[in-house]
């Protein structure tokens, strides 16, 4: 086993372990302290749990791990990841925007409608930045 690869064991063994304390020591320690402690262990056990699989995978078998990476990078499938990317940021964007509508409609306090129109505001503003900048670029 490569090094990498015994560090995610051993994170994922952690995670696993900060995940247990959490919930036996569940009304010694305070809430936030608790919450916390769940949350580092959750995505410590779940993250690298997933990377120590990849790598096992990568060291049995060396050659498929490369043609995906080089898939992956396949100038065709990035423009695809990209274009999706794209729509999804369209979309998330329309449905901050309703979340607003909805907080104006449903009475909710004035700091939930500005912070969604902020989103809103921000996303666009960045949007038009990334795109002068490619602009340049290309």
């Amino acid at each position: 086993m490569r090094k990498q690869t015994k560090i995610y064991l051993a994170l994922w063994i952690l995670g696993a372990v900060l995940g247990c304390i959490a919930m036996v020591l569940d009304g010694k320690i305070s809430e936030p302290l608790g919450g916390m402690l769940m949350g580092i262990g959750t995505a410590l056990f779940a993250f690298d749990f997933s990377m120590w699989r990849m790598r096992r995978r990568e060291e049995k078998d060396p050659q498929q791990m490369k043609q995906a990476k080089i898939e992956a990078n396949d100038e065709r499938n990035v423009a695809i990841r990209r274009r999706a990317q794209a729509v999804s940021g369209e979309v998330l964007q329309w449905a901050i925007m309703a979340v607003a509508w909805f907080s104006i409609g449903l009475g909710a306090p004035l700091w939930v409608t500005l912070a969604a129109a902020g989103i809103f505001v921000a996303k666009s503003v960045l949007e038009l930045f990334l795109m002068l900048r490619y602009q340049k670029e290309m």
